[in-house]
């Protein structure tokens, strides 16, 4: 009889060795060897696919990423893990840690590491001149601007900004525009951008920007197109005005006569160039040469009803 106890307790002994040894079979710690892709978008939501070994199907498993946890693990069988990222940080690589829920004390990180992409479009943050503003003290009335800069949120490509002008004219202005938009060229580096017009933006005129297009260096677009919109005011009429250097710098003559004239200031209107010529020939005390005038030369600027003003 008691030989027969001993048998039975070496056999329970034997079963139960044998289950521990099984039992530390079924709670395996996982065996992970590749993942793809090892990168993605910062606001998450990439599906990574893990290879490797001994992946708990029954129980399921945690994936971190830089300490944060993947979506929707699932374990379709022991040598392949699907998850959905967490959202991270642009530019930052993370550690990729898988643990079977079986063995939660056994995490395994992945020799590789997944790295985050800079998914925000870039936005601008503000211009110069700020938008609403109006000039109303210059020196040059045909000159008032020549370039703006627009500055974004981060850099961008120079070459990806489109920047259109259009031009209409202020209250005040005498005149309507010659041409409805501004033509220019954008240069620029980093986060910022200026726009130089091929022309001088003058007075009496109001200019609305409209930007597009920007590009981050990750290939992200600005979202919607960013308007803005600044002024300039019209000087009052003068009645006496001296010639100055821009004036004749192109040309003399009648080319000169019709650029003051154009001066808004003047009669906002090149074609009004003949009434200089008749005004200051019948002036008494100097001798008025239409064909040369120098800097500094004092114009009378006729005015009223008996020159067609209203």
């Amino acid at each position: 009889m008691k030989k027969y106890r001993n048998i039975a307790v070496y056999a329970i002994f034997a079963i139960v060795c044998v289950w521990m040894v099984g039992c530390g079979g079924c709670n395996p710690e996982p065996m992970p060897t590749d993942m793809s892709p090892t990168e993605g978008p910062e606001d998450g939501g990439t599906t990574v696919r893990i290879t490797g070994e001994k992946f708990d199907m029954k129980n399921g498993v945690t994936v971190m990423f830089g300490g944060k946890e993947g979506q929707n693990a699932t374990v379709p069988n022991k040598t392949e893990i699907t998850v959905v990222t967490p959202a991270g940080t642009a530019g930052q690589s993370v550690e990729v840690v898988v643990t079977n829920k079986g063995k939660p004390d056994a995490p395994v990180p992945l020799s590789q590491k997944f790295t985050y992409t800079d998914a925000t479009p870039p936005t601008v943050t503000s211009t110069d001149p700020a938008d609403g503003t109006v000039f109303s003290e210059y020196e040059d009335s045909l000159n008032v601007l020549d370039s703006f800069t627009v500055t974004f949120s981060e850099p961008v490509e120079a070459s990806s900004v489109s920047i259109e002008v259009a031009v209409t004219k202020t209250e005040d202005s005498m005149s309507e525009p010659t041409d409805a938009m501004l033509s220019g060229t954008v240069s620029g580096s980093d986060d910022s951008v200026t726009f130089t017009s091929d022309t001088p933006m003058r007075c009496g005129r109001m200019y609305t920007v409209t930007v597009s297009g920007a590009t981050d260096m990750a290939g992200n677009a600005l979202a919607t197109a960013y308007s803005f919109s600044f002024s300039v005011t019209s000087p009052d009429p003068v009645y006496k005005y001296y010639v100055k250097e821009e004036d004749i710098q192109e040309a003399n003559g009648e080319a000169a006569l019709k650029y003051i004239a154009a001066r808004p200031e003047i009669f906002d209107n090149p074609e009004k160039w003949e009434r200089l010529v008749a005004a200051n020939q019948e002036a008494a005390d100097y001798i008025f040469d239409r064909t040369k005038l120098s800097v500094g030369q004092l114009l009378l600027i006729p005015r009223g009803r008996a020159w067609g003003d209203k």
